[in-house]
């Protein structure tokens, strides 16, 4: 399983699941774009396998004010924090994974969705995560000093 369909699945279990894809077709073209990474889904594609004209899957995007390109790059992000996150992979097979050619050009990209550098935001999700306690609210933490 390469780590793009390992991402593909967290995020299928993750989005709405809709009976009627007519009235909200973006979650399932998510679903198929997550899928086609590291391969660049086509638009044309995508439409086939919803089973509509590219056009209609055009409008659709003009109509909820985004396009075909914003979608894969929201994919791309959602998945890039995922992997970050889960400190599994390192920032060479995440680009890779996610279609860049360039580990660069995953930077540049990351940079712009996030702000930060994909390292940068490692370092600061793994600081956070250590520092949590699952559970627990940090009010209700309490350190006990000299107790032992």
């Amino acid at each position: 399983m390469t780590i793009a369909s390992h991402g593909f699945w967290r995020y299928r279990a993750t989005a709405s699941n809709c009976s009627n894809w007519h009235n909200s077709p973006l979650p399932l073209l998510k679903q198929h774009i997550c899928r086609q990474l590291p391969q660049v889904p086509r638009l044309n594609d995508m439409a086939r396998l919803l089973n509509i004209s590219s056009r209609s899957l055009q409008r659709y995007l003009q109509a909820s004010n985004t396009c075909f390109r914003q979608v894969v790059n929201e994919c791309r992000h959602q998945l890039a924090q995922q992997y970050l996150q889960e400190n599994t992979y390192n920032i060479q097979e995440i680009a890779t994974q996610l279609g860049f050619e360039e580990q660069s050009s995953f930077q540049k990209a990351f940079k712009s969705w996030q702000g930060c550098p994909p390292g940068v935001y490692r370092q600061r999700s793994n600081s956070k995560n250590s520092r949590s306690f699952p559970g627990q609210p940090l009010a209700s933490r309490q350190v006990m000093y000299g107790t032992n």
